[in-house]
């Protein structure tokens, strides 16, 4: 007998799923949810410890906002842009749909940013 039968709102928890077979009614597939992590932007190491180190926080809207901008420079024939977030700097590849580095305000009065070909302002 299996245990898990028997416990509401697990059902066949033993049973493995076929690929392509939603986990719950309406929920997401596989494909789905690999397709959307894989066209997503993603966050190098580098950028992660910036924004760690520097008390940078996204909001949800904040990173539809950076999507977004990611779509526009990739359609324009950007190859590495500077998404400029009301006091956030962002470098990002946009070739391979990376966040490279991130920088706040204090840091974007002194910096200099090299090898970007353009500019994305943001809300």
């Amino acid at each position: 007998m299996d245990p898990l039968r028997n416990i509401p709102g697990v059902g066949n928890a033993g049973q493995p799923q076929r690929a392509g077979q939603s986990p719950a009614a309406g929920g997401p597939n596989f494909a789905e949810v690999l397709k959307s992590k894989l066209e997503g932007l993603k966050w190098s190491a580098h950028a992660q410890q910036r924004l760690q180190s520097r008390g940078i926080t996204l909001s949800d809207r904040d990173r539809q906002l950076i999507d977004g901008a990611l779509k526009k420079a990739a359609e324009k024939g950007s190859r590495n842009s500077l998404f400029l977030l009301r006091d956030i700097g962002l470098v990002v590849s946009v070739q391979n749909k990376t966040v490279v580095t991130a920088v706040d305000k204090a840091d974007l009065k002194e910096r200099v940013f090299t090898e970007i070909d353009s500019t994305v302002i943001l809300d």
